[in-house]
């Protein structure tokens, strides 16, 4: 699987402004778990990077800038094993932009907890 740089450019110009580091484009599956709604959903990334995602949800997440959740990044298109709790890792939402109205999905970027990406470099 080839990995593609994706210009800042397409993306909203609230995420460009909080950028930090290379983001490659990559389309993989993932299962977020949002606590405070109590439940599991299945989505998409759209670009990656060290310190966060890009992501895309169905409409029906409602999740809003400043939200905990957290998320298990499958390996491939088929995605992987089922994720548990324990291996899921944390992040916070960063921004939200819902798509044209009728649309079936909203893209978000959401940010490692500053925890996981100390663990992650001293590793």
């Amino acid at each position: 699987m080839s990995m593609l740089y994706e210009p800042a450019t397409v993306l909203p110009k609230a995420a460009m402004e909080r950028r930090r580091g290379l983001r490659i484009c990559q389309h993989r599956p993932i299962k977020v778990y949002i606590p405070s709604a109590a439940r599991y959903l299945g989505g998409q990334t759209r670009d990656i990077s060290a310190s966060g995602l890009q992501i895309e949800l169905p409409r029906t997440a409602l999740i809003q800038p400043g939200r905990l959740l957290t998320v298990h990044v499958g390996l491939d298109q088929s995605g992987s094993s089922l994720a548990n709790r324990r291996g899921m890792i944390p992040a916070r939402v960063v921004w939200v932009s819902t798509s044209p109205q009728g649309a079936a999905s909203v893209n978000a970027g959401v940010e490692f907890l500053t925890s996981i990406k100390a663990h992650a470099d001293a590793a």
